[in-house]
Formats: C-alpha cells, structure tokens, sequence
C-alpha cells in the first residue's frame, strides 16, 4: 500500500473513532488494504452522509454546483449531490457512493417534480443546478439556457405564468421594404400573485405561407420585446433551412413582469433593404413554442403557450407604409386659383403674378421627396412663349424652382420644375404656389390674352417622386389634381367683386306667381375709364349686352341699374380710372310654368368708350347667382 492510501486509511480510522462518541448504534468497518483512494473516499462521504441522517440535519454547502450531472457521472460532485439530497429527505438506498446511477437520478426527478421543474427526468442540468444553488445561497452556476441576472432582484417566493394570450391587435401586419421593428404577433403574459417572473428565453418558429425564399431573404433582423423595451435581437439569417427557421432566443436580463401583473411579450422584424419584387405579398408565420421563465425562488421552467401562430406578409415600401401623394387645389386659395383679371403692363413685363395654387400631401407613413415636378400652362395666344417668360415655384413662401419658358409651338406647353429636391413629411401638407412672368403688350400679346396652370393627371404621372426607401412612387400611389381657371390679361380694363343676390315671390289672388331676382356687384376701373353697359340685359345674351341665365320658364324683364349713382352715359355707365362703383341687375320673372326659378350672371359687357360694348367680363362669376325659388302659374 502506498504513503498515500496509508493516510487515508489512517483519516478513516480517526473519523471512525470520533463517530462512535455520536452514538453507539453507529456501525464503521475499516476497509480493507485493498480498496483505492477512490473508494476510500466515497465511504468516508457515505460515512458522512450517515452522519448527517443521524443528526437530522441538512449537508451545507459552501460553493454553488458547478456541473452537469448524470448517470455514469462520478467524482466528489456526485458525492456532494447526494449528500444534499438525502439531507433533504430523498431516499438513496445506496447512500452517497459517489457514483451517480438509477438511484440518484430517481432522487433528482423527485426534487425536480416537487418543484416545478420540467421535465423531471432526473438530469441534473441549468435548471436544476439554479434551483439547488438558489438554495445554497450561491450564484446559479452557469446557466447556459440564457438565464441572466439575480433571483434576489425579484420578489415574492414560488411562482408560475397564469395564462397566455395572443395580442389581438397584432394579426396579418405588413413588414415594408427596409422598414424597422414592425411588431407582427406578441403575447399577453399573465403573471400569478406568487412571485415576479423574469423571462429568460423564448422558441420561435416561423413557417412559410407563401413564401418560397429563404426567411433572411426577406427578414434583417427579429427583435423581442417586453412592454416596449428591447429584450433580444438577433439576425433573420439565424432562422435558416438547417434550424427550420426555429430558434431558442435568449433575453437580456431585465425581462422582468411583477407578481399580479400581465406584460405584452412582442416579436418584431426588420425588413430587408433589397426585397425581390417576386417576394413582394409573401407570407410568414410565427410561433411562440416555448417560454422560459425564473421566479423569486431561482425555479426555472419552460412551458409551451400553445397560443397559435399569426401570420404576417412582406411588402415594397411603398404598399406597407400606405404611401400615396395627393394633389388638390389650396381649399383657402381661390383669388388665385379662380379666373379673374391681371392688370398687365404695356410696355413692361409684369413679373411674380400667381396663377395656381395647389397642395401636396404625403398619406401614409413614409416622407416624400419631390424630384422634379411638372405643371402644364395653357393659354389663348398660338404660344405660350409669346405670353409668359419665366415660371417660378414656391413652397410655403420660398421659392424652390424657376424656369425659363423655351421657345413653344402650341397653345399649351408642360414646363417641369427640375431637382427641386423637396421633402413633404410623412402625413403633413404643403402648400405650393405657381408665379409668371408675363409679356408685355405687344404685337404677339393682345389685351385680353388668357392663360391658366394645372397639374393634371399626365403631370401628376410624370413626376418624380421617391418615397424613403429611394423608391419611386408607383402610379397608383398619386392621386388628385389642381386645375387652375384662365385668368385674363388686361393693361386697361374692369375687375368684379360680388356683393350680394337676393330673391323673392309676389303671388297675385289670380294670375301667375311673380319672382324678383337681384345680383349685386361692385365694378372698379383700371388704366383707363370704363362704361358697363346700361342696356337691358338679356337671358339668351347678344352683342353689347350682359349675359343672364335663367332657370324656369317665364316672361323675363330685366334691367340695371348703378346704387352708387355712377354716371349714366349714352351707351354706359362710366366708372372713373382707379374708382368703384355699384351695379344691381334686377330680373323680373313671370311663371309660365310651374317650376323653380333663379337668375345667374353669365358676362358684363363694357367698353373703354361711351360706345356699345365689345368686351365681356366673365371671370370669377361662380357666385353671382340667387337661390332657387319655387313659381306657380296658378293654373
């Protein structure tokens, strides 16, 4: 035998010696000379263990378990393992022999089962090591199921998950082209009275719909969350073909749900940046297949929801954040949008004249960028050339855009506003203004000329719009348009305003009923005196008179007069340079036939001179009209 067995044979004897002053029911036998070191050692650990049962006491350990055991394990871990067990209470006949077998694994599935951990097969694994060492008072003793942070940080004792539940709100959500942490399914998770619970991991598995690529093909990243605040994130490209696009993902520590309380658990995904236009509406499903949580306790458990699976689809950027540009006229913008007169110069450009106004609008969630944006002008003349110079864009009052009118070869001319490079904030809307520089009086400009702007549906097409991604905005995403009236170019002429209409009825004892209809409106006089025609205005209109619209069938008398007492010449009534003066038609209609009945005025005819009429004024006229009224013949 050798120096060393000698020693321990000696150790044994004097251990021996001191446990018969225990008791003296307490049976030792040397062992023989034979025996090896190591099992000399697992006697004197069954010695002790004997030991402990006799004192009734527990084995106290003062360093955390440290391994994964099971059977066919040996070695003074073992040992100490069963020790523990027994001083606990279950039962290995064998005693702590320091070999673990059939026995001690049934001691383990006991413990296990009595606390909660699953399953209980008698594997002395993470969890539970973290539970034996929770109640040793040591650290859980490297954990590797992603277990992070201290049992100490939570309250309560023994705890358990109460119920699960799918979000309800979070049900067939779109995951954009390069769009961040789009939350596509989640879990209320109800937590008992017991204990606080930390999460510590959680299984998912997603499924193709009807997907045909890889999952990384479609998905950046996949993030989870516990009310609100990020828990783990981890690659798409870790959810392959290999794993079945199934992954175990542990939480950061934290992922804490207080006692009595119910936490939103939330998976999230980033979309590529490059989705294959073929991959576009495919899609995915998700599965929570396992939770693992810890309580106060240092218990861990993982369990399966068994809550479903929600599905969720891939989209262009475009088609997830709703995106659509819309067009429209400015609601507040009418003086410049309704036709109306500009005084123009004779022998100068008139420069700056706004001549449509007109709103942009980005729907949706993702900003837009205006590129380039074209607006078409029409005008009277054979060349828009020939009326206008320069044409200038403004955004909210600056100015973003000019352009030089080319040389044109028709009526009608698309001018684009190029590398304006303006943003319009995902939901917000801009006003945007159109301004001319108009020619002056000439040969290829008569008094008199129109000209009007619109963005119609070819323009609206035409532009060059990028939503966030840098994707250009499908046809389908814009909508509206903004169609500016013609607008008339004078040096010298009349500008309207409306006063008020007015209607009323005279019903005779016998006889037809009898409307009387009355348009009011101021005429101011620019560069030059004026004549409004004082001729009887006629319903059908005609050279030199203003043009009336009558609804209904009757006998019309109409007539004008000036309230303001302008002056009454031979043909006109005269409205001095720079001066205003008020006109009221008035339209006497006798039924001859039931019906309602209105008046509208279609045109005012003036002239410059104290002559019959030649120009007609029929610019922003819209609201120069009475309200209907009903007339009886009373036949």
């Amino acid at each position: 035998m050798s120096i060393a067995n000698n020693n321990v044979v000696a150790k044994i004897a004097a251990l021996a010696a001191g446990l018969a002053l225990v008791g003296s029911s307490f049976a030792f036998a040397v062992p023989a000379q034979a025996a090896t070191v190591a099992e000399l050692e697992a006697q004197v650990a069954a010695l002790l263990a004997q030991l402990q049962q006799m004192q009734g006491g527990a084995v106290t350990a003062g360093a955390a378990f440290t391994m994964d055991l099971t059977i066919g394990a040996s070695g003074a871990e073992v040992t100490r393992l069963q020790n523990w067990l027994i001083g606990k209470g279950y039962s290995i006949p064998a005693g702590a022999t320091g070999y673990f077998g059939a026995q001690t694994a049934a001691a383990v599935g006991a413990y296990q089962s009595a606390n909660g951990i699953s399953p209980a097969v008698g594997y002395f694994g993470p969890m539970t090591r973290a539970k034996v060492n929770a109640s040793l008072g040591g650290s859980t003793g490297g954990d590797t199921g992603g277990d992070t942070g201290s049992d100490s940080d939570l309250e309560g004792g023994a705890g358990s998950i109460d119920s699960y539940t799918l979000i309800s709100s979070l049900n067939n959500e779109e995951v954009g082209e390069d769009e961040e942490d789009v939350e596509v399914a989640g879990l209320e998770i109800e937590v008992d009275d017991g204990s606080d619970i930390e999460l510590t991991a959680v299984r998912l598995v997603f499924d193709e719909g009807t997907a045909a690529s890889d999952f990384e093909d479609y998905a950046a990243e996949v993030s989870i969350w516990l009310d609100g605040e990020e828990v783990a994130r981890v690659d798409g490209d870790e959810f392959n073909d290999d794993n079945s696009w199934t992954k175990t993902v542990s939480l950061d520590g934290g992922a804490v749900i207080d006692a009595g309380d119910t936490g939103e658990l939330v998976v999230a995904i980033s979309g590529i940046g490059n989705l294959d236009s073929a991959d576009a509406t495919d899609t995915w499903t998700v599965d929570f297949t396992s939770v693992r949580f810890r309580d106060a306790d240092g218990a861990t458990i993982s369990e399966d929801p068994s809550t479903g699976t929600r599905t969720f689809s891939f989209q262009t950027f475009a088609n997830a954040a709703n995106v659509e540009l819309k067009v429209s006229l400015t609601d507040d913008a009418d003086e410049i949008n309704d036709g109306h007169v500009v005084n123009i110069h004779a022998d100068n450009d008139t420069d700056g004249v706004e001549i449509l106004a007109f709103t942009l609008e980005a729907e949706g969630d993702s900003d837009l960028e205006v590129k380039d944006l074209p607006v078409e002008f029409f005008t009277s003349e054979d060349y828009v050339s020939d009326v206008i110079t320069t044409v200038y864009l403004f955004a909210d009052g600056d100015q973003i855009g000019s352009e030089t009118v080319s040389s044109s070869t028709a009526a009608n001319q698309s001018i684009t506003f190029s590398d304006i490079d303006y943003t319009v904030d995902a939901g917000e809307e801009v006003e945007f203004t159109v301004e001319v520089d108009i020619q002056d009086v000439s040969a290829t400009l008569a008094s008199g000329t129109t000209i009007r702007a619109e963005i119609g549906a070819t323009e609206r097409a035409a532009a060059d719009v990028e939503d966030e991604s840098g994707e250009n905005l499908a046809s389908g995403d814009r909508t509206g348009t903004a169609i500016g009236e013609a607008h008339g170019l004078y040096d010298s002429g009349i500008m309207v305003e409306f006063v008020s209409a007015s209607e009323s009825v005279t019903s005779p004892e016998t006889g037809a009923d009898r409307g009387t209809f009355v348009v009011t409106f101021d005429v101011t006089a620019f560069d030059s005196d004026a004549y409004v025609d004082n001729s009887a205005p006629l319903a059908a209109g005609g050279s030199g008179e203003s043009d009336l619209t009558i609804t209904g069938t009757g006998t019309v008398i109409a007539t004008i007069t000036s309230p303001s007492g302008a002056t009454a010449g031979t043909d006109g009534f005269q409205v001095k340079e720079g001066k205003t003066e008020r006109f009221s038609i008035t339209t006497n209609i006798t039924a001859t036939a039931d019906g309602f009945f209105a008046v509208a005025l279609g045109s005012i005819a003036y002239a410059l001179t104290d002559a019959d009429a030649t120009t007609y004024y029929s610019f922003n006229l819209d609201e120069f009209k009475t309200d209907n009224v009903y007339l009886d013949t009373n036949a």
